[in-house]
């Protein structure tokens, strides 16, 4: 079947690219992904199917297969290998009406030794969460960087709805903007929305990973 779905999330996995979007018109959250293992998207199979390596705020009809759920994850789907459509960009004030309202980022209580609230045990995972993918708007957000374990990891800390979280983030592309808005004194501040994704489990543990950064424009703004 083929839908029409915005790209939310383009992040990196594995060595590969993992894509999160929602069906328009319907506002359902889909994971298309490959049959590679780990489920993540080469380079070379998105631009042979894709013509690019699909950007957040990209529009693309797909032909979805069926429904691959893996435990939390439900929104996994399979994708036929035929080309996919291109069908234009939304703006990141119209992404901005496809927010969610969670009362929690899942289950909350669970940190490790770089964040806060950023992670849930893989059993309780299992049993208690029934989705993977959020996209919310934080009330106060500021990025910082975080070089323990010898790697240099940009992080997201916000406030939602009464809870700190301090996620690490995935995306390429908003890595490499915000480190170097931070190397040059940036203080870090946002106002964004936040696709937060609760990852494959990792040494016992389902971590929650900032998947992309939509950042707004400011009032008033065109």
């Amino acid at each position: 079947m083929h839908q029409p779905i915005v790209i939310l999330a383009s992040s990196r996995k594995n060595g590969g690219i993992c894509l999160a979007g929602k069906r328009l018109g319907m506002g359902e959250w889909v994971r298309p992904v490959s049959v590679q293992p780990g489920q993540a998207w080469s380079v070379r199979s998105l631009h042979l199917l894709a013509g690019c390596v699909p950007q957040v705020g990209e529009r693309f009809v797909l032909p979805l297969g069926h429904g691959v759920p893996d435990a939390y994850q439900r929104e996994n789907c399979s994708v036929r290998f035929t080309r996919w459509q291109a069908a234009g960009r939304m703006s990141a004030r119209e992404l901005e009406g496809l927010a969610d309202q969670p009362a929690t980022l899942w289950l909350n209580g669970w940190q490790s030794v770089h964040g806060w609230n950023d992670r849930i045990p893989e059993h309780v995972a299992a049993q208690r969460c029934d989705s993977s993918l959020l996209l919310i708007r934080p009330e106060t957000l500021r990025f910082r960087l975080d070089q323990g374990g010898g790697k240099l990891a940009l992080r997201a800390v916000f406030d939602y709805r009464g809870q700190r979280y301090d996620l690490k983030v995935t995306d390429d592309r908003v890595c490499g903007l915000w480190i170097e808005r931070l190397a040059d004194g940036h203080d870090g501040r946002a106002d964004a929305l936040l696709c937060v994704s609760l990852g494959q489990a990792f040494y016992d543990y389902c971590y929650k990973l900032v998947a992309s950064v939509i950042e707004l424009p400011p009032p008033g703004s065109t």
